[in-house]
């Protein structure tokens, strides 16, 4: 398997504010919380897109990529250079209007504005850089051999969402943990008691069911469920080997 790039700490400088990565945080748990009013702002070559979630290539024709760019492959809708552009989300998406390398306009507002307005071949790199810092703060409390997919699973479905599907996990594997979004030493202890596959595949479980769900009671989710089943089972095949 390839070697990824997760060796950063929470204070490495990730190319963005730490500021708007605390907000973004803030407002994923806080669903409460209302999302700015939009800012006057040159939006560079919007493209309209009809599925949220496309079903991603398979691991062996894309191959495996450090992350976070194997994130940012996986989320990044491109022009014909290859370079992530930004695009308008379709309705029944909860992510607001605009959305760049997975990066959009509702949760994520600062980290937008500044990286739909970079020159096109600098999006990569800088949507990389701030879901590292995103993810930091569960990602790198957890074992080495979770880390990868754990990183790509809280960018994906938000920390507390990410956290609540291993804890949903780790019950279903015989750890008696309670499901709150919550990582804390009882979740960590839990994690120390099983084998790292298994409990990626648990967890992939949990998110699917959890979609299926969600989609059972928004018929306007249905539509993205094609893409996030290829999503969630190529995040399995690639960090947790099948």
């Amino acid at each position: 398997m390839a070697r990824f790039d997760i060796s950063g700490s929470v204070s490495r400088q990730t190319g963005l504010e730490s500021r708007m990565r605390d907000d973004s945080i803030r407002r994923e748990l806080d669903q409460t919380v209302a999302a700015p009013p939009p800012q006057q702002q040159q939006v560079p070559s919007i493209e309209p897109m009809s599925e949220y979630a496309r079903p991603v290539t398979t691991p062996q024709e894309q191959g495996q990529l450090p992350l976070p760019m194997q994130t940012v492959d996986w989320e990044a809708r491109k022009d014909a250079q290859g370079y992530p552009m930004v695009y308008k989300l379709p309705s029944g998406d909860m992510g607001g209007k605009y959305e760049v390398a997975g990066i959009n306009d509702r949760y994520h507002p600062e980290a937008f504005q500044v990286i739909s307005a970079l020159p096109a071949q600098e999006r990569a790199k800088a949507a990389a850089e701030y879901i590292q810092g995103y993810t930091s703060p569960l990602v790198e409390k957890l074992p080495q051999a979770l880390q990868p997919f754990t990183q790509d699973l809280a960018f994906n479905r938000g920390l507390g969402g990410a956290t609540k599907y291993i804890q949903q996990g780790l019950n279903a594997l015989g750890q008696k943990v309670a499901v709150d979004g919550g990582f804390g030493p009882k979740t960590l202890a839990a994690i120390n008691q099983v084998e790292p596959r298994s409990l990626m595949r648990e967890a992939s479980k949990a998110q699917l069911d959890d979609e299926y769900r969600r989609a059972s009671e928004n018929p306007e989710r249905k539509k993205f469920i094609a893409g996030l089943e290829s999503r969630i089972r190529n995040r399995l095949a690639i960090f947790g080997g099948g």
